[in-house]
């Protein structure tokens, strides 16, 4: 049985776990462009079979089909966090490693580093898989959690999850629900203290209409133009979407969310209120203060969050923004920007916020644990603390 690898990365809100079988699975089911792959030698690769994932010892993959330039191989595959790992792990001198034709890693650690050979002195060819994700690593990690999630009654974990008392369930839930808010925070302070609170709103409104897959070249967008650029009369959603042509992630995507269409749906925003942050903030600081102690469906019915929300969403962003991704912008860029800028204090408002993109497996899982039901509505707090909860339970 292999020895699964862990490592703690950083990501948009902090630090997470991701563990070596997830960089396997993005080789095995081709999660990466794979359109004019090259080796760090510089030779093109085609794959025609990954390999067959071995779970025991040896080479993770066996009898992969590769074209390397123009002849055809086939060999076995092995998979690391980076190219120093082959020697940690002492496959040069482990004669089961001869067949490795492909060393693919998630980055480049080789400055100064030896060549990596086997012990039959081959030397396989390299690929760097970073460089050709789709998506940020916190996605694919999350996308994990997600599929076990989808699988609750067969998880092991869930049913010890579910042995401790409903009060116990909360509890943790809502330490990671707490996790998960400073993260958030600590990714807004850092954000504002690098540039305005406009710009902060700008560059995360455009950030969270990209989700995970396009989110980089819409923040590039961002940073590029400024609120006060985008406001101009001359700028052009298509010529916006061409500037950035090599950096979309197009594959599988629903025609709503297309990126031009993003960029169509945020010029107009802009063109129907040039100065919506300012906006925002103020209807933000005329929030109420929660009290701790209500539940969700209380606070929502005394503070007319419906009524609220929709005011927010139609007034500042003239509709152009359904309401399911409204939330998700809210809780993820909006209320912890406002709350690290000192205009409020947005913790119990993001607990009790709508959950926004819910996947189904989170929506599941809460129901399942019957932390959901008639009497506690799905809330942001409960599917954040749930993607905590199986994200970081190896803690």
């Amino acid at each position: 049985m292999q020895t699964i690898e862990v490592k703690e990365i950083q990501g948009l809100y902090g630090p997470f776990t991701l563990t070596e079988r997830i960089v396997q699975k993005i080789w095995l089911r081709q999660d990466f462009e794979t359109a004019a792959l090259k080796t760090t030698c510089g030779k093109s690769i085609q794959v025609n079979y990954p390999g067959r994932w071995n779970l025991l010892g040896g080479p993770d993959f066996k009898e992969a089909r590769l074209r390397i330039d123009d002849q055809t191989v086939e060999g076995d595959v092995e998979v690391h966090f980076s190219p120093s790992d082959w020697y940690a792990h002492r496959h040069e001198i482990n004669p089961e490693f001869n067949r490795v034709i492909l060393h693919v890693v998630l980055h480049d650690d080789r400055e100064g580093a030896l060549p990596v050979k086997t012990l039959a002195g081959d030397q396989p060819v390299l690929l760097i898989l970073m460089p050709l994700l789709d998506r940020d690593l916190e996605a694919y990690v999350t996308d994990e959690a997600l599929l076990e999630m989808e699988q609750v009654n067969d998880l092991e974990w869930v049913a010890s999850f579910l042995e401790k008392t409903l009060e116990q369930r909360i509890s943790e839930i809502r330490v990671q629900t707490e996790r998960r808010w400073r993260q958030k925070c600590a990714f807004a302070k850092k954000r504002l203290a690098s540039t305005s609170w406009e710009e902060a709103c700008h560059q995360s409104c455009l950030e969270v209409l990209g989700y995970s897959r396009n989110r980089a070249p819409l923040s590039r967008i961002a940073l590029e133009y400024p609120l006060s650029a985008m406001a101009t009369t001359d700028m052009d959603a298509e010529r916006l979407f061409a500037e950035r042509s090599g950096d979309w992630k197009l594959s599988g995507l629903r025609p709503a969310n297309h990126p031009l269409k993003r960029l169509e749906q945020y010029l107009k925003i802009v063109s129907h209120c040039p100065a919506w942050p300012s906006r925002l903030c103020h209807a933000l600081q005329q929030a109420p203060v929660l009290s701790p102690t209500l539940t969700t469906r209380t606070a929502r019915r005394l503070m007319a969050f419906p009524m609220r929300a929709g005011d927010l969403r139609v007034d500042i962003f003239d509709a152009e923004i359904g309401a399911t991704r409204f939330h998700t912008m809210m809780v993820d860029a909006f209320l912890p920007l406002a709350t690290a800028a000192g205009m409020m204090d947005g913790r119990l408002y993001w607990s009790h916020w709508w959950a926004g993109d819910c996947p189904d497996a989170v929506r599941q899982f809460l129901k399942y644990v019957e932390l959901t039901g008639t009497s506690q509505p799905l809330s942001n707090g409960l599917v954040q603390g749930a993607l905590s909860l199986f994200m970081n339970r190896g803690d």
